[in-house]
């Protein structure tokens, strides 16, 4: 007996399953009861809701449909052994496939063939790359597929027939694959195992002879399977003893119509309805609801065949009252097939909906950031207006879970937790292996690091995870400190000399790794004086000392040790190698690196994740590195974890058939036209795909039936969110496929209030965020309200002062332990013969400290070298390029020195490379305010400064300032620091200075407008806010009006500006 009890309420279903299982108890209290479903996550939902229902939920097995089926044909067929592998498994047949393919003739019939084959780069035969392993890959699945899915054609392909599913005989491009299905059968046969096909064959012949009694079999929930497999369960089920029971979840009483398919009706008829769907049913069924009729279909073939066998029973649904939302409106219709519409002869007329019952929203909004925010707060405002929500009761599903995982753990968990209002705690369940694990996720990073240039950050950020740097012993400096400690060695990328001319670059081991480590090894036991002493006196063997103070030599042999472990294995990871060595070679990797395994689970999930490349099948086969990869990553994919549903969070999960399961809310997040429906992933030459039949798997129907799985899981309100707007290019873009049917649906059947259509109501677009004006802004654009207590701190010094003074927000977040964050492009390349404004800026100091002699035309060639030796100038003839325009600055400058020296020998003279700016100024006046408050002296500050295209030697003077006014100057900066290590303070030299020159208009003393605009140039491009500020602004700078209008910001500008600018105009400027 097959039993179909079917319902638009998956709670329902749960109910019906409940009652079954309570009233059809096995004799054997020890015998379990059988329950298939489609996925874990439904699992421990259906758990969870029998042990309601029935008080406890204990001897039901929950087992997977296709798991438990393909057991039942492997016992009915019997001729593969218990624990014997499967030759004809997809895991194994590839290894066939790669042994067999390189040994094909050279012939017209295996001629397309052999094209895909030979596709990617030239290698040995017996080779394989990532393209031909995908290729190969590839093959096995649809070969597989043909035997689930098409297994009669499969049998006459066997039998030397190349016919397709309906017995017409193939192209001669298409019959190399009947071909090699024989090839692969005779290299095969002597494991005396058949073609799955086969087994599938001989299991239907089986299941129609044996009528053993079973316990009754209960499939809940499903809803696709290949139709040889309902066939199966057909048979299971034609005898009285063997009772099976689907519980089939159906947005539709009749997905059909009011005229259902029949089993006498041919494929010309079924296409008849569904034209007839499309154009007099209920739009949403027709659009969405094919992988629905399929199982229908399929239904009615098992029934025309069980006759009296075959019961059918339909769920009463509840009636839907006129003050029900708008979801439950459009389920009600959906599920009697209601179309609805206006001016249309035999249809219903739109229902008119009130405000408050619509629990249907689609938002539109700026990129994928922005969907999750609106997100957040809509649900933000669902929980305010119902507290009966909890997070438990949202369910969040994406079609791109590893983009949008970090935006809504973002979004959604503030950092203060369940004291923050806005927090709402998420349990993200499709988790994969190398989110789980750290050391799966080390393997892979040691595979990519293998093909890299070995980049310094990159190697950094390996050698510092936590695994490693434990057992490593590199747990003396932080991050940041490891970092510098790498910069000031002149490490860049490259193990050594070798391994760089083997990117293309010419030889040398300068800037690489081996390089930078000697020079920090040469400088525990040489110091270097240069620039002060001569360069040799630093040097060794050409080689020059690398002199920090960050690292103790402990740290330092640390490093190099972990260093040599970590380049030894990355070369032994470099491919080609048989699979067994790659096997041994990334397990004694994650050995040497990691050490043992303190954590027992992590071992053996990295055992598990190796399994291929311990295939004996695969054993002689040379695989390159990313061919591993891919090999991994198709190992990954298959133990992804699905678990974490039902956890008193909010639930985030994979958008995928048969996951929707009941949730108050759910929300459906990315769905965009890029992403859904999903392409589908199978070859050209597949030929189910070229002649699809009814019940084949189709990946972008499910993905369209996904949306009406979403509506039928939710009970309370129902959140769709797209992104209307590239947030890059400003382009307009459409929602999703299947959400576009929805809002045309809805717009056709439903009005407001006004006779509207009701997606004026459901269709809202978000606004992007925009910057905060100055009208928009209460107060401070950054938390001044807010402080952050820290003991009184002693007096700083000079240095301490002027750096703080450059940027007080860094010194505000250093002062609570929060590390500033990094721009992507802070790190700049030592190698680069066209250096950025800091290199240039480095490099011109360290020239004016080697003096006028030795940058003397007759000693610079000898100087040049020796910086570059010590990596502040590129190799070769690059360090003439990068050196030439910074060598004549210097030297003109210094020029300039020595020329005002002469005139007066008591003079103080402050010289840097760097134009005259704002902070360079700032420098400079403080330093002159630190010296004067000793004793009242002038200050001359010496740079350059560009005139009429040409650059020349600049001095601006600084007056002798009373000691009793400098130290006030002084102690004043001194208070403000104390107070900006509390608090945000508005200032930031460039802007206040802008502020400054807009506000001279010739009523306040000191220097013209002018000459403070060509003191305070604008940049090339738009304003770029120091990286703290966006930091303490979570990210959002506010516009550059609000800052200037802030009364703070003026304050501070008139109070440490003008002084400075009173002081530039008396002293003068000279040329």
């Amino acid at each position: 007996m097959l039993r179909l009890i079917s319902s638009n309420s998956i709670e329902d279903l749960a109910t019906a399953l409940a009652s079954e299982l309570n009233c059809h108890k096995p004799a054997n209290p020890l015998t379990p009861q059988r329950v298939l479903i489609s996925t874990n996550a439904m699992s421990r939902w259906l758990a969870l809701a029998l042990s309601e229902r029935i008080g406890i939920c204990a001897g039901i097995e929950f087992d997977f449909a296709g798991r438990h089926l393909r057991q039942l044909i492997l016992e009915l067929d019997g001729r593969l052994p218990a624990g014997h592998r499967d030759p004809w498994d997809p895991s194994q047949l590839r290894w066939q496939l790669a042994q067999l393919i390189p040994a094909l003739p050279q012939t017209e019939l295996w001629e397309p063939l052999q094209q895909l084959w030979h596709q990617g780069p030239q290698q040995q035969d017996n080779g394989l790359d990532t393209q031909r392993l995908q290729l190969i890959l590839q093959l096995s699945d649809t070969l597989d597929q043909y035997g689930l899915y098409r297994p009669q054609m499969v049998r006459r392909w066997l039998n030397g027939e190349s016919v397709d599913g309906s017995h017409a005989p193939l192209a001669a491009h298409q019959q190399w694959q009947p071909a090699l299905l024989r090839e692969l059968a005779q290299r095969l046969e002597p494991s005396g195992i058949p073609h799955p096909a086969e087994r599938l064959l001989h299991a239907l012949e089986q299941s129609r002879q044996r009528s053993d009694p079973h316990e009754p079999l209960h499939v809940f929930g499903l809803s696709s399977l290949p139709p040889a497999l309902w066939k199966l369960l057909a048979q299971r089920a034609s005898s009285r003893d063997s009772p099976v029971l689907l519980y089939q979840l159906s947005p539709s009483l009749d997905p059909w119509g009011s005229l259902p398919p029949s089993h006498h009706e041919e494929g010309d008829a079924l296409d008849r309805l569904e034209r007839r769907l499309l154009h007099q049913g209920h739009p949403l069924l027709a659009s969405l609801g094919r992988t629905q009729r399929d199982f229908h279909w399929q239904l009615e073939l098992i029934a025309a065949d069980l006759q009296e066998q075959f019961e059918r029973q339909q769920r009463p649904a509840p009636l839907c009252p006129e003050e029900a939302g708008l979801l439950q409106q459009l389920k009600a219709d959906l599920l009697v097939g209601r179309p609805r519409g206006e001016g249309l002869p035999g249809i219903e007329p739109p229902l008119k909906l009130q405000r408050n019952q619509l629990n249907l929203e689609v938002l539109a909004c700026h990129g994928d950031r922005r969907q999750v925010e609106a997100a957040h707060e809509a649900l933000l405002r669902l929980m305010a207006g119902d507290p009966s929500i909890e997070p438990r009761h949202i369910l969040v599903m994406t079609p791109d879970v590893a983009r949008f995982t970090p935006l809504v753990l973002a979004v959604f968990e503030r950092p203060g937790r369940s004291s923050d209002p806005r927090h709402l705690p998420v349990r993200v369940t499709d988790r994969t292996l190398r989110q789980r694990n750290p050391r799966v996720d080390l393997v892979f990073r040691l595979l990519a690091l293998a093909s890299s240039r070995l980049s310094r950050d990159d190697v950094l950020d390996v050698l510092l995870l936590p695994e490693l740097a434990e057992h490593l012993e590199l747990g003396g400096l932080t991050q940041p400190q490891w970092r510098e400690l790498l910069d000031q060695a002149g490490i860049c990328w490259g193990r050594d000399g070798d391994h760089r001319q083997s990117w293309g670059y010419p030889a040398g081991d300068a800037f690489s790794w081996r390089w930078g480590l000697d020079r920090l090894l040469l400088g525990l036991e040489l110091s270097d004086g240069f620039p002060e002493q001569e360069a040799a006196s630093g040097e060794w063997g050409g080689l020059a000392a690398c002199n920090q103070s960050l690292a103790t030599a402990n740290d330092v042999l640390a490093l190099h040790d972990a260093c040599s472990r970590l380049f030894e294995q990355l070369q032994a990871l470099s491919g080609p190698l048989p699979a067994e060595r790659w096997n041994e070679q990334i397990g004694s990797a994650i050995q040497q690196l990691s050490g043992g395994d303190d954590e027992g689970w992590q071992a053996p999930e990295v055992y598990e994740l190796l399994t291929p490349l311990r295939d004996p099948e695969a054993s002689g086969l040379a695989l390159d590195r990313a061919a591993v990869v891919r090999l991994l990553e198709e190992a990954e994919a298959q133990q992804q974890g699905r678990y974490g549903h039902v956890s008193g969070a909010v639930s985030l999960s994979a958008l995928e058939p048969m996951r929707s399961i009941p949730h108050r809310v759910v929300v459906l997040l990315g769905m965009d036209e890029q992403r859904l429906p999903r392409r589908d992933q199978r070859p050209g030459y597949d030929l189910m795909l070229q002649r699809p039949w009814r019940g084949d798997r189709d990946r972008r129907q499910e993905d369209r039936a996904i949306l009406l799985e979403a509506l039928q899981a939710c009970s309370d309100h129902w959140i769709a969110t797209y992104n209307a707007i590239d947030p890059r290019s400003g382009e307009e873009r459409n929602p999703a496929a299947p959400l576009s049917d929805l809002l045309r649906c809805l717009e056709r059947s439903y009005r407001t209030e006004a006779g509207e259509p009701i997606t004026t109501w459901v269709l809202q677009q978000q606004p992007p965020l925009p910057p905060l004006t100055a009208r928009e802004v209460v107060g401070a654009p950054w938390p001044m309200d807010q402080r952050w207590p820290v003991d009184e701190c002693e007096p700083a010094s000079l240095e301490e002062l002027q750096q703080w003074l450059r940027d007080p927000a860094r010194a505000l977040l250093q002062a609570h332990g929060i590390h500033p964050h990094r721009r992507g492009d802070e790190s700049s390349d030592p190698e680069e013969s066209a250096p950025d404004g800091l290199q240039r800026w480095t490099l011109g100091q360290r020239l004016l400290n080697l003096g006028s002699e030795r940058l003397e035309a007759n000693q610079w060639p000898q100087q040049r070298d020796a910086l570059a030796r010590r990596g502040h100038l590129p190799p070769g003839p690059a360090a003439i390029v990068a050196s030439d325009q910074p060598w004549q600055r210097c030297h003109a400058l210094l020029a300039k020195q020595a020329e005002l020296q002469d005139a007066d020998g008591e003079a103080v003279v402050l010289m840097s490379n760097s134009r005259f700016k704002p902070k360079r100024l700032l420098d400079g006046w403080l330093e002159h305010l630190w010296a004067n408050a000793e004793r009242p002296q002038q200050t001359l500050l010496l740079g350059p400064m560009e005139q009429k295209g040409e650059e020349r030697a600049a001095v601006w003077t600084l007056p002798a300032v009373e000691a009793q006014q400098a130290k006030a100057w002084i102690d004043d900066w001194q208070q403000w620091r104390q107070e900006a290590l509390q608090r945000p303070i508005a200032w930031i030299p460039e802007l206040n200075w802008q502020l400054l020159s807009q506000q001279q208009d010739g009523s306040l003393p000191g220097l013209s407008a002018q000459q403070l605009k060509e003191l305070n140039p604008p940049g090339r491009n738009d304003y770029e806010w120091p990286s703290a500020w966006l930091q303490l602004l979570g990210g959002e700078a506010p516009s550059i009006a609000s800052w200037l209008e802030h009364p703070e910001a003026e304050q501070l500008s008139l109070r440490w500006l003008l002084p400075l600018s009173e002081a530039l105009a008396a002293g003068g400027r000279q040329l």
